[in-house]
């Protein structure tokens, strides 16, 4: 608490502003966490994709070849 505080209480309209940004700040906050996670799932998608397109490319191993 700043010196000026003591003297001069926030105004109805400055403590309105200040929870008004702090909940704004707080659903930043967790819109950017929900962005992270879809991000991070997405390129997990992709990576299992890029996985399965691989082994899909791969000749058939065949058991029993090359025994005689």
């Amino acid at each position: 608490m700043n010196r000026l505080a003591r003297f001069f209480p926030p105004s109805p309209r400055l403590r309105a502003a200040s929870g008004r940004l702090r909940a704004a700040e707080t659903g930043f906050e967790l819109s950017m966490t929900d962005l992270r996670r879809a991000a991070l799932e997405q390129v997990d998608c992709h990576r299992l994709l890029g996985i399965a397109l691989r082994a899909s490319l791969q000749p058939p191993v065949l058991h029993g070849e090359g025994r005689s």
